[in-house]
């Protein structure tokens, strides 16, 4: 009998496959170990496809529907019992669609009392477990010999489902993270842990504290996977096919903008508008850096790209997302990755309104200017919802971070900030942030 392993990884909405196989985990793991993809039974993907022929990988559909449980009813009272205790605890909430950061009330003061927290995590761990332990689940798993299941994230139905038939099945659950965001909207990890891999050891420490039924040192700062894709050298030869592909800014400096979900800021092209006619004041015809601007993965209207394109200093960037927002499934094709690691690697200067792309371009070795003015440029108190958003604080820490908050100081400081990079090495740039790079070979040691 074989002394193999069999690592199942779990795709639930696509964007999984950044994280387990283009870090080169999945691969990693392969090596050595037997390994599969597990994928939705409603999932008919043809960039999924792309990823399974062109990686080699086993791909495992699910026999029942991903909708197989829906959410325990007391789910939404420890949610509103954590965020209480975040709150008075002054760590911050995050929604992507609404203000969570309100002053501290009378409610947030009883809910946070710590007889009322833990007994919450342990009745609801105890009702979550027979809730989400689903036979078909188990069986499937059994059935399937996985010794090791791998997910990202933990806080969708789907997830739970997996996570505490896994624990039933005495499987092993790693978790790895998707974004900093998580621990602001949902702390709570209540099915048992391998290993899970926080982003950084602040983030670490948070994590641990907020979950004291769970083994200390199965949290780990052991950073995220799909970042070690822009420190590896995965389509570096291919650089020279991207950069023909968009010739227009070849000679050219350029800033990478990728827009925001038109559903949680839905005044972006003024400010974009901005920052063009900026761009044509402040710089010669000959010397002005193009704009490259990137659709966002969750828009599926054409509305605002189309208004964008007639700009002058504007280049639209091909949109090589595959998108089902019934299905809740969000994946890019391979090619679309390869450009998205030369955008970053290769322009001068990332803008955006604050988000995660800012990240991974200091980990590409490029600055970032985030945008914090409203279409009259001055400071926007509905853009200080990303600005000033917990998860914003580690990464503002970086002294390659700056937020505009006027246009007067847009324009005086977009001339500094397009040779930033010109005068630091790519490795200060990424140091400046508190970033672990992912390993692949630790991870098979645990």
């Amino acid at each position: 009998m074989s002394n193999k392993k069999k690592y199942a990884f779990l795709i639930n909405h696509g964007v999984e496959v950044r994280h387990f196989i283009l870090s080169g985990l999945l691969q990693q793991v392969q090596a050595s170990n037997d390994a599969c993809i597990l994928v939705r039974q409603e999932i008919d993907s043809p960039a999924l496809k792309e990823y399974i022929s062109q990686y080699h990988v086993e791909a495992v559909r699910l026999p029942f529907a991903s909708s197989l449980k829906r959410r325990h009813r007391l789910e939404a009272y420890i949610t509103a019992i954590r965020k209480a205790r975040k709150r008075v605890k002054g760590l911050g909430n995050f929604h992507n669609f609404q203000k969570e950061n309100r002053g501290i009330s009378m409610r947030d003061r009883i809910l946070s009392f710590p007889l009322v927290v833990k007994l919450a995590m342990y009745v609801g761990i105890k009702k979550l477990r027979q809730h989400y332990t689903q036979t078909e689940v188990v069986d499937f798993l059994q059935q399937q010999h996985i010794t090791d299941l791998v997910l990202l994230e933990y806080n969708s139905p789907l997830l739970l489902l997996f996570g505490f038939s896994a624990n039933h099945s005495n499987i092993k659950v790693h978790v790895v993270m998707n974004t900093l965001k998580t621990f602001f909207v949902n702390d709570f990890i209540p099915f048992s842990l391998h290993r899970f891999y926080a982003w950084n050891l602040e983030q670490t420490k948070l994590f641990q504290q907020s979950n004291p039924h769970q083994n200390k040192e199965s949290i780990v700062c052991g950073g995220n996977p799909y970042y070690a894709f822009f420190v590896n050298s995965m389509f570096d030869a291919e650089v020279e096919n991207v950069q023909s592909k968009y010739a227009a800014l070849q000679g050219k400096k350029w800033i990478v903008y990728s827009l925001i979900y038109e559903k949680m800021f839905a005044h972006e092209y003024a400010l974009l508008e901005i920052l063009n006619n900026a761009i044509t004041e402040l710089f010669a015809k000959e010397n002005r850096p193009c704009l490259l601007i990137r659709r966002n993965p969750f828009e599926e209207k054409v509305e605002l790209i189309e208004k964008l394109a007639r700009l002058e200093n504007v280049i639209i960037a091909d949109h090589l997302w595959e998108r089902d927002s019934e299905k809740e499934w969000s994946i890019q094709y391979v090619q679309g990755e390869k450009e998205w690691k030369l955008f970053l690697q290769q322009a001068a200067l990332c803008m955006n309104i604050p988000s995660m792309a800012g990240y991974e371009a200091i980990i590409s070795g490029t600055p970032v200017l985030n945008i914090g003015f409203d279409a009259e440029g001055k400071p926007s108190v509905e853009l200080e919802h990303f600005t000033k958003a917990p998860f914003m604080k580690d990464v503002n820490q970086s002294e390659f971070i700056e937020v505009c908050t006027t246009t007067d100081m847009l324009k005086k400081e977009l001339p500094i900030w397009l040779n930033k990079k010109n005068e630091q090495r790519k490795e200060y740039i990424r140091s400046s942030l508190d970033f672990i790079l992912f390993d692949c070979k630790d991870f098979l040691l645990h």
